[in-house]
């Protein structure tokens, strides 16, 4: 911060004594201590990062202001000069237009700065930390469902009678984070302007709503918090978290976050910014702040607190996504660039929750300048630490979020309902597109599940168990579908060990059995008309079986099943 204002306040003297040829009048040095005051009102409010990017533009018009100044306090008595002594020397009385030279250098250091700034994206993109994959890692077992956040933030908006004084209050930005080991919403109530600080001074509490529990309703939490983003002055969050670490820039809005015993924090992404403006995701540093006392600690990302969930903010996340995506400037021919569908509920992407108790957010690429809804492979950004993983494999070749969106709308058009967090699971080995299924209202109503390759293959349901199972009986219809048609249907025969079963599952009315084995991500469908002690099957059971297969299908009829564990 005095870094800033000494740069401002070095460039006006320079400027006024190159201009004055040293020498200042009375009303020179008024309008030196004016400008003073701007310069510290400017670096106190905006904020900028003493970096030559943000302060050349300051620099050039306070320059060209002062140098307009000079020149019109001693017009006159240059004109009065030029008119008695005809000279033409751009020199007069203490007057001179070289200082003009400044702005036009700090004018013109913008202009490359900007340039420089937009071609020289090799650096950031060197400074993802990324790696690439094949396999997905999602599969039924991971928690990737989550309430939609438009649904959370509708129940919490319906819930803001809770709050004492509402009407001076409106709904802060909801963020996904665990309390307690438990997946939730949070979403603080802010000021709804500065009568409303003035008067009151600190926040009166927050919002939570489970992020996985369709069933729970948003309830207030009443916690004094006299630091936030609403707030005016040195009670400002921002300003707060500046004034402890101005080097850096903040990404994002601070997310409010509690810790295991109901504390309040307020958790700030702050990341390196290069001289033209460029930032850099490989030294990721985080601002925490005590929304109640104000201290604010800054840490880097392999040293945050066990309890801070999302040190890396959703705005960096999809920054992120854009840098990775676009690794090479003036590429006319786009190769190797990818763009982000930004389809996401929180910035352009989607949190997800998982079994380890840590949160990701989700996002998938498609084609740069395409109308294709093909997916090139989807990333997940580890909140804690920035590190990006790419997933390409079998998941390239499916339609991407947009396909799946629209392909969710056309399911009840008469409902008028719409997609909401779209995030890719791994079912038996299937990429499919996990759809939460939202009213005009924004209420939760179902879940859609989309096979990737096969916009035709869908299950419904209310929750995620009754939509798996639909699905897994549509995957099985269209195996046989195709098994019927194919000919390239070859009957394989396979042991093993039953790893799970479902002997009262459906497809078109009729009950099917369908089992996976351990160590094999195939799903096999069976008709119990035709081998009724397959009504028995159980974990564990050693089977020999014959299958029709098709190559490349995640689903296989059975032709004979032969259980050696039923006696």
């Amino acid at each position: 911060m005095i870094t800033s204002f000494l740069v401002l306040e070095i460039a006006m003297f320079a400027t006024f004594l190159w201009a004055k040829k040293l020498k200042l009048g009375k009303l020179d040095w008024l309008a030196v201590a004016g400008l003073t005051i701007l310069n510290a009102i400017f670096v106190y409010w905006w904020m900028p990062v003493p970096t030559l990017s943000q302060l050349v533009m300051p620099v050039a018009l306070e320059t060209t202001l002062i140098s307009i100044w000079t020149l019109l306090i001693g017009s006159a008595t240059v004109v009065i000069e030029k008119v008695t002594t005809k000279k033409h020397d751009r020199m007069a009385l203490n007057i001179t237009l070289w200082p003009f030279i400044i702005p036009l250098i700090a004018i013109g250091i913008s202009v490359v700065a900007g340039v420089s700034k937009s071609l020289t994206v090799r650096p950031m993109y060197h400074s993802v930390q990324a790696t690439k994959q094949k396999e997905a890692p999602l599969t039924k077992d991971d928690q990737p469902i989550a309430l939609s956040a438009q649904a959370a933030q509708n129940m919490m908006k319906k819930a803001f009678s809770q709050v004492p004084d509402s009407s001076m209050y409106e709904l802060g930005d909801l963020s996904a984070q665990y309390i307690k080991g438990k997946p939730y919403y949070v979403a603080p109530v802010e000021f709804n302007g500065f009568v409303s600080w003035f008067m009151n001074r600190e926040l009166p509490g927050y919002f939570v709503v489970s992020a996985t529990d369709i069933n729970d309703t948003a309830h207030f939490v009443k916690e004094k918090m006299a630091y936030s983003e609403t707030s005016w002055f040195s009670h400002s969050i921002a300003r707060k978290i500046y004034m402890a670490n101005p080097r850096y820039q903040q990404v994002g809005e601070p997310i409010l976050e509690v810790d295991n015993s109901g504390q309040t924090y307020w958790v700030q992404t702050l990341l390196n910014v290069r001289w033209a403006g460029q930032v850099m995701f490989n030294n990721i540093h985080v601002a925490i702040t005590n929304a109640n006392t104000g201290k604010t600690e800054v840490y880097k990302t392999k040293d945050l607190p066990k309890w801070v969930d999302v040190g890396v903010s959703p705005e960096a996340a999809t920054l992120m996504n854009r840098t990775y995506g676009n690794p090479y400037a003036f590429n006319f021919r786009h190769k190797n660039q990818i763009k982000p569908t930004e389809n996401g509920s929180e910035s352009g992407v989607t949190p997800m929750f998982n079994v380890n108790g840590s949160l990701a957010y989700f996002d998938d690429f498609t084609t740069v300048r395409s109308n294709a809804d093909s997916d090139k492979g989807y990333s997940l950004i580890d909140t804690r630490s920035g590190k990006l993983r790419f997933y390409t494999g079998k998941n390239v070749g499916i339609m991407d979020s947009e396909g799946a969106m629209k392909v969710a709308k056309q399911l009840h058009p008469q409902n008028k309902w719409h997609g909401s967090n779209p995030v890719i699971m791994n079912i038996d080995g299937t990429p499919t597109w996990v759809v939460s299924m939202m009213d005009n209202n924004e209420r939760f109503r179902e879940y859609a599940y989309i096979k990737g390759a096969d916009q035709n293959v869908i299950g419904e349901g209310a929750n995620a168990s009754d939509a798996l199972a639909s699905y897994r009986n549509a995957l099985a219809g269209s195996a046989q579908s195709a098994a019927a048609s194919d000919q390239k249907v070859k009957i394989k025969k396979i042991t093993g060990k039953v790893g799970r079963v479902n002997t009262n599952a459906t497809l078109n009315g009729k009950q099917v059995v369908v089992f996976k084995l351990v160590d094999d991500d195939t799903l096999y469908t069976l008709d119990p008309s035709q081998k009724q002690d397959a009504l028995l099957l159980q974990e564990n059971d050693q089977v020999e079986l014959k299958v029709k297969a098709i190559a490349g299908a995640s689903v296989a009829n059975v032709v004979t099943l032969t259980n050696k564990s039923l006696k």
